[in-house]
């Protein structure tokens, strides 16, 4: 992959990714003072080859095709709130065990929201109650720090739901395939609930006995593996039988108690955060399941079961379990006042869509973690489009490798994320899909989509290097963060709190350990503080400098027009107009935050394709219309490294007063150009 010919300019220099705090006294003196108004000669050798947006972008690219030049979030541009991004930003708790001292660490550095998982199976078995100490602490951290808490609701097959562990002792060797099994004591079993566990994965009781004569159990499917005499088996029995088929005794009864579930827990959750008599916000959200690729056959009676027990859709237990969920809460306002509901069966699948969703549900969730492919042999050789926006089949396919963070977001595969974020609508067969999709009663009822889980791990592209693994998911961070939270994503929790420096993990493993020994926070915490929390403090202090939090009403920025005199690109084309090559300005991000009526903070980056390459910035001149060019004051910060970068303005390039011409030199990482324009145009 060819992201950068030879150094030409001498000028240019390497940027390092290990981010240095600069003092913060001088930051805040530099971003309000530094300011550059040398006129710039604005390069053109090289310009966009159409619109920056241009809504075909998102319209021409129908589901079951992709595209390698034509990205759908050039689709439309809004100008949102700043607030967006510092009420939006989140990291899941891996784990509760040290909670207090991590979510302290994370809001010091800006984070606003987490999750949380409070499985079924955190019941007790005997009387449903939920006394689990350590989600209790969890969720009075979260109050005490201001944090607010997404509530994982889930039923993992693992511990779906309330459920009893015995062991037993196989008395005769059973084999592959069998169904019956000798057991040295059957007392204690309940038919159709109680099974073995984990035959051939984490799965509570998942062959379930059937009949019972003497010491001998009859199993609902063969047996996958033998098991040798003498071993000891793990035997769970569930509460509650396994989702059935709609209409039967056993899915009316395991969905009522689905719903007295998400009683309890949101009973459990207001009174850890003191909210139980509160006549307003309750403090926290729910996510409606984690991931269907994930643990999720509890939903279906039928894996259970060889041959399959019953003949239906098991499909239909998706909406069926929202709607149960989105009806247990409106029955229930008191108990869920401010709360919004998230659809989780969507992260992992595109056919959920806001047309569809309950009116209660305030948006779907996705899990969008990168891909690591490489072209042209990791082509499907499924319809494609052209640079001119022409479908094709297959269509020529470049040769370079993808490793971003926004793989999702763009027309890389099919199923982009920009189709549920959108305010276009387009659909996927007769479904609507974008965010003013949802129609109900002729009004538009708005339906979000939410990141909860997103992360970029390092040991997959190959880095073994905790220091440079550290520094990479600083830059990936940042551009996760900045790019969804601008298009259209109001939530996004980043996986995870102590996921590992080689892995997922946004804080750092130092600090972990730090929490796990000790009952109170270091005095100095920058040798504990990762990369990527250094990185999003320094976003959210820019951000919240001259912060209107009641704005809610932006306006309006437009590109006008990208241009640059080196024609560097991420991969090279096939010589035709069709397929050129994929020029770097044709990837920069520009993703415009309104701080005030006359503040501006505009993160803007190259998009690279391969995040985990050297890249060195370079200039391009970006057009902007809706500034007031008189009175501007620009400048450009790095949030990597604590430093200003240079920018220069042409104020009258496109000869009127609301445009100007800026020339910056772009990263593979945000830098947030800043813009002051008293009270605008």
């Amino acid at each position: 992959m060819k992201l950068l010919p030879s150094i030409s300019n001498p000028d240019r220099c390497d940027r390092s990714m290990f981010p240095t705090a600069a003092p913060q006294s001088l930051i805040n003196a530099l971003i309000i003072i530094v300011m550059l108004f040398a006129t710039a000669c604005p390069v053109r050798s090289g310009s966009l080859a159409s619109p920056y947006t241009d809504p075909a972008y998102q319209i021409d690219i129908a589901f079951g095709a992709h595209s390698h030049w034509v990205q759908p979030w050039r689709a439309y541009l809004e100008t949102v709130p700043a607030t967006r991004f510092l009420n939006g930003t989140g990291v899941v708790l891996s784990s509760t065990g040290n909670a207090d001292l991590v979510l302290q660490h994370l809001a010091r550095h800006g984070i606003k929201l987490t999750r949380i998982e409070i499985g079924w199976g955190n019941l007790n078995y005997n009387d449903d109650s939920l006394t689990s100490a350590s989600l209790k602490a969890a969720l009075q951290a979260c109050g005490k720090w201001g944090i607010r808490p997404i509530i994982l609701l889930n039923a993992n097959q693992g511990d779906p739901c309330p459920l009893q562990v015995l062991s037993r002792t196989v008395t005769a060797a059973a084999a592959a395939g069998a169904t019956t099994v000798q057991l040295d004591d059957t007392s204690g079993l309940v038919l159709g609930r109680s099974g073995l566990s984990n035959l051939t994965t984490g799965w509570a009781a998942e062959a379930l006995i059937t009949a019972v004569n003497g010491n001998t159990v009859t199993l609902s499917k063969p047996l996958p593996k033998a098991i040798p005499a003498d071993s000891r088996v793990s035997i769970a029995t569930l509460k509650y039988r396994p989702f059935s088929p709609p209409g039967t005794t056993d899915y009316a009864e395991t969905i009522a108690a689905w719903q007295r579930y998400v009683r309890i827990v949101a009973a459990f959750a207001a009174d850890a955060l003191g909210t139980t008599g509160a006549a307003g916000d309750k403090g926290f959200d729910l996510e409606i399941w984690n991931e269907l690729t994930f643990g999720s056959n509890f939903l279906y009676i039928n894996t259970y079961y060889q041959p399959a027990l019953y003949n239906y859709n098991q499909a239909v237990i998706w909406g069926n379990l929202l709607q149960a969920t989105a009806d247990c809460v409106q029955q229930n306002p008191a108990a869920f006042s401010g709360v919004q509901l998230a659809d989780g069966f969507a992260s992992t699948i595109p056919w959920p869509c806001s047309s569809q969703e309950p009116v209660r549900i305030t948006a779907l969730c996705k899990h969008p973690y990168p891909r690591n492919r490489q072209f042209p042999s990791g082509d499907n050789g499924t319809n494609s489009v052209s640079a001119q926006l022409q479908l094709e089949n297959p269509g020529w396919v470049p040769a370079y490798h993808c490793a971003f963070p926004e793989y999702y977001e763009n027309a890389v595969q099919t199923e982009h994320m920009i189709r549920d974020m959108s305010p276009i609508t387009t659909n996927i067969g007769q479904s609507g899909h974008g965010r003013y999709a949802r129609v109900v009663d002729g009004q538009v009822v708005k339906c979000d989509e939410w990141i909860t889980e997103l992360g970029f791990d390092p040991s997959e592209f190959g880095i073994t290097d905790a220091s440079a693994a550290l520094n990479l998911k600083a830059k990936t961070t940042a551009r996760f963060l900045c790019f969804c939270l601008q298009k259209g994503v109001p939530k996004l929790t980043l996986y995870g709190s102590g996921a590992g420096d080689l892995y997922y993990g946004v804080v750092q493993d130092n600090f972990i350990r730090y929490a796990n020994g000790n009952g109170t926070y270091p005095a100095d915490d920058s040798p504990y503080t990762s990369p990527a929390l250094a990185v999003i403090k320094r976003i959210v202090d820019l951000m919240s400098e001259g912060l209107d939090p009641a704005l809610t009403t932006t306006r309006s920025l437009q590109v006008t027009g990208i241009s640059d005199a080196h024609d560097h690109y991420q991969f090279p084309g096939n010589g035709t107009a069709a397929y050129p090559p994929f020029y770097d300005r044709e990837a920069l991000a520009i993703l415009p935050f309104q701080v005030n009526a006359g503040r501006f903070v505009i993160p803007y980056y190259v998009m690279t394709r391969d995040v985990t390459q050297r890249f060195i910035p370079e200039p391009f001149t970006i057009g902007l219309k809706g500034v007031n060019a008189a009175n501007a004051r620009i400048s450009a910060y790095d949030p990597l490294n604590g430093t200003m970068v240079p920018v220069t303005v042409n104020r009258n390039n496109a000869g009127a007063g609301d445009t100007i011409a800026v020339t910056v030199n772009a990263a593979d990482y945000p830098y947030l150009l800043v813009v002051d324009d008293g009270a605008g145009t």
